[in-house]
């Protein structure tokens, strides 16, 4: 017989009895216990960050029945995650050497090497006139070679590495249709194999741009370098959308594929979604310069002149001793990766007492392909000079102009590690439109090094040019060389290094020099103070030249705009202070 006794749980001293056993019921149940992991080094740590056991200690729910049952699990648990490093006859224990002190020791023993490996590619690349040429860059990407032990993350990045080399070029819808890892732990050898089907070769279909509302479609269709019909290559999508990114037109793109639409002709879509600029922007500003003072800045472009796409552009820089009006006509890029321009300068500037007077003009055509920049063009300059009050000077030069420009930093903003390299070759064209016949050289490189981001940045800067001319009395100002100032020889007023010339004048010379070492110091977040030592000088040649040195300190201020620098520096030749202020990399 059983009898029940009703319990009544109405009454308010038995309600208040039991809270406080219930409210310390989880904290009873809660363990806090601590897990070792005895196994070499890589394995060590990928069992402390994959086992259950382990991960389980954050548990603040976790009871002691739920621990037992976890240590139970844990030796067949690390034995999977061992196989995926190839190791499948490992020893593995775990006991509880002090109370709620678990410690899992693991000898993996010897793992399984990789003894061969077979990769087919099958399907319509086999058709293909380089084919041995492909199947060789699919073992290239394999990154899992015979020799080397078995990993799971090797095995699938390899087939994945396999796959990529054909979907980037020619054939975006291969597959793998089987793959077997045969690995024998009795013997420690492995066998792979590996099939990919290449699928059909897809070609570009038809381009369709959306967005397009201020500029004909054929200022954006001009930039791709792949027309209708043309082999697909992921690597033309992406450059076609580099291509659209740097352009003055857009402000956004977005050029994508959409595989699962390929016709029965074997032919994708291009599907560009463009974001346009305005047609015009007015760009007003106040500038100060440390060798001109306070100056005024205006700028005009219009991209669309004519209503096909051209770029038009005026700028105005009016400085005290430097005034600057320059106009351009810039077209836009075609798919052979060249853009043109026109452009033309009027000039004044009344520097270390030369007074000179220049117009130029040029045509040029322009190669801009991720950060290098190939530059060609035939230019003319015509200057009028007044040196020292007393001479006057009249030089002209038709030149045949080649520039090439490398920016390859980490971070245009902040650059810690990288390299800029600027390069330029010229030559006087015939002597009709020629005052003196020459041949320029010019050359300069900035390098950036953070060994570890707490000791901060070295800086090296090297600057070197020629002039090859018989008089260069008749070569126009510009195409001499002069040294001083910022980005230069810094405690030397601007252009002072040179050769001297009537009434204190400093005339250009034929070669140049100058070199700096600089380091970065960070001392706040976007701040750091430089120390620095810059070398250099402007002569005749190099058997006159001679090296100036200056000495200084200066302040780094990683703005939002761009990095400004403020530097004090004393000149070993004068002994004297000197200030510069510089915005912007050092070109």
């Amino acid at each position: 017989m059983t009898v029940t006794m009703p319990i009544s749980t109405s009454s308010t001293p038995f309600r208040l009895a039991l809270l406080p056993l219930l409210a310390a019921a989880p904290a009873m149940a809660a363990v806090d216990y601590q897990v070792d992991v005895a196994a070499p080094s890589g394995l060590a740590d990928l069992l402390k960050n994959n086992l259950e056991l382990v991960s389980a200690q954050k548990d603040p729910d976790i009871d002691d029945y739920q621990l037992r049952a976890l240590v139970k699990e844990t030796p067949a648990e690390a034995a999977k995650l061992l196989e995926t490093e190839g190791y499948f006859r490992p020893k593995i224990s775990i006991s509880e050497t002090a109370p709620l002190r678990f410690t899992v020791k693991v000898e993996p023993g010897e793992p399984v090497i990789i003894d061969d490996v077979t990769i087919k590619l099958d399907g319509t690349i086999r058709q293909e006139g380089n084919f041995p040429a492909r199947l060789g860059e699919a073992l290239e990407a394999w990154s899992l070679p015979m020799g080397a032990p078995y990993r799971q993350s090797d095995w699938d990045a390899s087939k994945r590495a396999v796959v990529r080399v054909l979907t980037a070029d020619r054939f975006p819808l291969a597959r793998i249709t089987s793959s077997q890892a045969k690995l024998d732990p009795e013997t420690g050898k492995g066998e792979l194999e590996v099939v990919v089907d290449s699928g059909p070769l897809v070609r570009f279909g038809k381009m369709s741009i959306t967005g397009n509302q201020r500029y004909p479609a054929k200022v954006a269709e001009g930039l791709a370098d792949f027309k209708e019909g043309d082999p697909y290559q992921q690597k033309k999508l992406l450059d076609y959308q580099s291509a659209l990114e740097q352009d003055v037109h857009y402000s956004g793109v977005v050029v994508s594929t959409d595989m699962s639409r390929v016709d029965a002709d074997n032919r994708v879509p291009v599907d560009v979604s463009l974001t346009e600029f305005p047609r015009q922007k007015l760009e007003l500003g106040l500038t100060y310069d440390s060798s001109d003072g306070p100056g005024v800045r205006l700028g005009y472009d219009h991209y669309n002149i004519f209503r096909r796409g051209f770029t038009g552009s005026m700028l105005v820089d009016w400085k005290q001793n430097d005034k600057n009006v320059s106009f351009g006509l810039g077209f836009p890029r075609q798919a052979d990766g060249y853009s043109h321009s026109i452009t033309s300068r009027w000039k004044q500037t009344d520097i270390q007492g030369i007074k000179t007077t220049s117009v130029d003009a040029g045509a040029w055509r322009i190669r801009a392909r991720d950060n290098i920049n190939a530059r060609f063009g035939i230019e003319f300059i015509r200057e009028s000079e007044e040196i020292g009050s007393t001479i006057q000077n009249d030089t002209y030069a038709l030149l045949g102009v080649f520039g090439w420009t490398q920016r390859a930093v980490d971070d245009t903003m902040r650059p810690r590690n990288g390299r800029l390299l600027d390069v330029t070759l010229s030559t006087t064209l015939g002597s009709a439109l020629t005052s003196s016949q020459f041949v320029r050289a010019y050359s300069r490189a900035v390098g950036y090094w953070t060994p570890l981001p707490k000791l901060g940045t070295f800086v090296a800067r090297f600057e070197a040019g020629q002039v090859w001319t018989k008089d260069s009395n008749d070569v126009p100002t510009s195409q001499l060389f002069r040294a001083g100032g910022a980005n230069s020889v810094r405690g030397y007023e601007y252009q002072s290094l040179g050769l001297p010339g009537p009434n204190g004048s400093v005339l250009g010379g034929r070669v140049i020099g100058t070199v700096s070492l600089e380091w970065q110091i960070p001392v706040a977040k976007d701040w750091a103070v430089a120390l620095f030592h810059d070398a250099g000088n402007a002569a005749d040649s190099w058997q006159t030249y001679k090296m100036e040195h200056s000495n200084g300190l200066g302040a780094r201020w990683y703005s939002p705009v761009a990095p400004l620098s403020f530097d004090i520096a004393k000149a070993e030749k004068d002994g004297r202070l000197r200030w510069n202020m510089s915005l912007g990399l050092a070109f």
